[in-house]
């Protein structure tokens, strides 16, 4: 499947509203407490809930934004990864990412889910809307002109580091940004995607996976993996994993967690 086209208008102005979630420890009973020795070390995180309405699309989203938890502290910027379906995916996105860094395998990020807010059927109807074929190029152009200039503008973000991380559709919604605006995402992590396109120069670090199981997408991985090995797009740096054990829908925590390590660590490049 190939898609063309970039979005260059000039930006819109968006209305943002913003809710802060404090999530924190459940506190243990009252007879767990007295026999525990030690006290609990689940994380906690900080999600700034912000919502807003796109002119690019004409559709309601809702973007989560997990904090690490040294911000605000140690007096920095963050990388951020986008990723998409965000409803079902900040929480464990943000959970790997701080258990990555806590083990010095990548640095402390920013988390921004994008989502809708709303149910479950009605978030799977709108991402296709978004991220099929004929609304990529006006999702595209929420995140470049509404989105992202809204949490740079709110946040402490090293802009020159941006991740966007999809599963399925949105991984291929992640390879259609890749290549229609290579400058926006430096990098990109596709989890189980069933698309590739042509392009001269992609300077990117591109995570692409598939589980061994998923008879439905792997013949679209394997023929992306074979236009990649036969291309030389310049400044391109690409891991191809191809993940033994896993179906489609079991592939994405192990190609979230691998795709995190390795966009971060450096390899390939």
């Amino acid at each position: 499947v190939l898609f063309t086209g970039c979005q260059t208008s000039e930006p819109e102005v968006v209305e943002v509203e913003v809710t802060r979630i404090v999530e924190v420890p459940v506190e243990a009973e009252a007879a767990q407490a007295e026999s525990a020795e030690a006290a609990n070390v689940f994380p906690s995180f900080t999600t700034d809930v912000r919502t807003y309405h796109s002119e690019a699309t004409g559709r309601d989203y809702t973007a989560y934004v997990t904090l690490p938890l040294s911000y605000g502290m140690a007096g920095q910027s963050y990388p951020v990864v986008y990723v998409t379906d965000g409803d079902f995916y900040t929480l464990p996105t943000a959970m790997t990412a701080g258990v990555l860094a806590f083990g010095q395998e990548m640095p402390e990020v920013i988390t921004v889910g994008i989502g809708y807010g709303g149910s479950a059927m009605e978030a799977f109807e709108r991402r296709v809307e978004d991220m099929a074929p004929e609304g990529t190029e006006s999702f595209l152009q929420f995140l470049e002109e509404e989105l992202i200039p809204d949490i740079e503008a709110n946040y402490d973000v090293d802009p020159a580091v941006r991740t966007l991380m999809g599963d399925s559709l949105g991984a291929e919604f992640s390879l259609y940004a890749l290549f229609n605006s290579p400058e926006t995402f430096g990098q990109i992590i596709a989890s189980s995607p069933s698309c590739g396109e042509g392009h001269d120069a992609l300077p990117a670090r591109l995570f692409v996976s598939a589980g061994d199981l998923d008879a439905e997408y792997l013949p679209g991985y394997e023929g992306l993996v074979e236009a990649l090995e036969a291309s030389d797009y310049e400044g391109l740096a690409s891991e191809l994993a191809l993940l033994e054990g896993e179906s489609h829908m079991s592939a994405r925590p192990r190609a979230f967690t691998s795709g995190m390590r390795w966009v971060f660590s450096g390899e390939g490049g």
